[in-house]
């Protein structure tokens, strides 16, 4: 995340996380969409496949291996709504015109978007015959490893008062007064106390510092249970620091040990030290209320375990994709083998070929996006 933008319009990632902590650019979910390729000029015919795709076929067959079981969802016909979303983004879009055009592979609008209305139309019957894909689609591989992250959607417990340990506030947009305060003039100065922008109190201030990470996320009010999404609703413009640098150069944890689990528990070892490192960072996220869930990049809600955020310039919003890679284990330390089709509907801080997969709500994904960062095979899948 740059500082003008959202985090994950989505919600974010771990890498992305990781990104923001170490104060590196971007993050999933960019209030602004980052441009996507040409979409003015016809395309050319499609070279050889060389550079960002590879001719080596799939080591084993995919439609051997991917299950729902493996992607972690119901059944294959329960990716339907986030493959609607997909058709109806490059509905949009002139047919014509090029959405993949990188050395080796050239795909227009309509080809994309006959690739998603064919793959939605085999839905309900791949679960009886997963071969049916090979009927369909050739699986273009991407000719490297791609890196592979996580985000998640942030719930927390707040009071509608401040009392007690509920003293930590989430602010609406201050208006005028948004770009004048640091994180430090607002958290411990009460730059902003008084004038009714409190949408809730936290009695959890490194859970609150996380809201900011992830940019948008839900809060359950303690007094009758009931919920509403805090989406991203500005900054206040201060440059961007971040707290997971600072506290490697310090000398609180080596690099490897990034993550947001690690950092949570120096802090909480360290109280006397969370003031000093969580303004160390003076950018400032706000916020409103919605009762929807917030929504990608792409203009459209992330599906658990079946959207990604990309770099547009690398692949567009919309095409689907296949990616084979490890999730960090939930409770335990073995990791969780994820074989599933994904679709790019988010952007943030990923560069060229980086995916960030959306884990959805609770603890196992706040946990596996906390812990993120491998490496995956990915394929695209194109008619034949």
């Amino acid at each position: 995340m740059n500082d003008s933008t959202r985090l994950p319009g989505r919600f974010a990632v771990l890498c992305c996380v990781l990104a923001v902590l170490f104060g590196l650019s971007g993050c999933a979910g960019v209030e602004t969409p980052a441009p996507e390729t040409p979409k003015s000029r016809a395309a050319a015919p499609t070279p050889p496949p060389t550079g960002l795709f590879s001719q080596a076929a799939p080591t084993t067959p995919w439609n051997t291996r991917i299950s729902p079981a493996s992607q972690q969802i119901t059944s294959f016909a329960a990716l339907a709504p986030a493959v609607d979303r997909s058709i109806a983004y490059t509905a949009r879009k002139p047919a014509g015109a090029v959405a993949v055009d990188r050395p080796g592979a050239t795909m227009t609008w309509g080809q994309l978007h006959q690739t998603l209305v064919t793959f939605r139309r085999i839905l309900p019957e791949l679960d009886r015959d997963p071969s049916l894909l090979s009927k369909y689609f050739k699986w273009t591989p991407l000719d490297s490893d791609t890196l592979l992250t996580g985000y998640y959607e942030p719930e927390i417990e707040v009071s509608r008062t401040s009392h007690g340990p509920y003293v930590w506030p989430i602010y609406r947009n201050p208006g005028a007064l948004a770009k004048k305060h640091s994180r430090e003039a607002i958290d411990y100065h009460g730059a902003l106390r008084g004038r009714g922008l409190e949408i809730g109190w936290a009695k959890d201030p490194i859970a609150v510092f996380f809201l900011h990470v992830q940019g948008s996320g839900k809060l359950r009010f303690v007094e009758d249970g009931s919920t509403v999404y805090a989406l991203f609703g500005g900054n206040n413009g201060h440059r961007y620091v971040g707290v997971g640098r600072v506290m490697v150069n310090r000398g609180c944890f080596p690099e490897e040990e990034m993550s947001m689990q690690r950092i949570r528990r120096y802090l909480e070892e360290h109280p006397s030290e969370m003031r000093e490192y969580l303004t160390s960072n003076p950018s400032y996220i706000f916020f409103k209320e919605s009762q929807t869930p917030p929504v990608g990049a792409m203009g459209a809600p992330v599906t658990p375990h079946a959207s990604v955020a990309v770099d547009p310039g690398f692949v567009p919003y919309g095409t689907l994709l296949a990616v084979d890679g490890d999730l960090p284990g939930f409770p335990g330390p073995a990791p969780e083998r994820f074989t599933g089709f994904v679709m790019a509907q988010d952007t943030g801080c990923m560069r060229g070929n980086h995916f960030d997969l959306y884990l959805g709500p609770g603890a196992k994904a706040a946990h596996q996006a906390g812990l993120m960062k491998g490496t995956a095979k990915a394929y695209v899948l194109m008619l034949r």
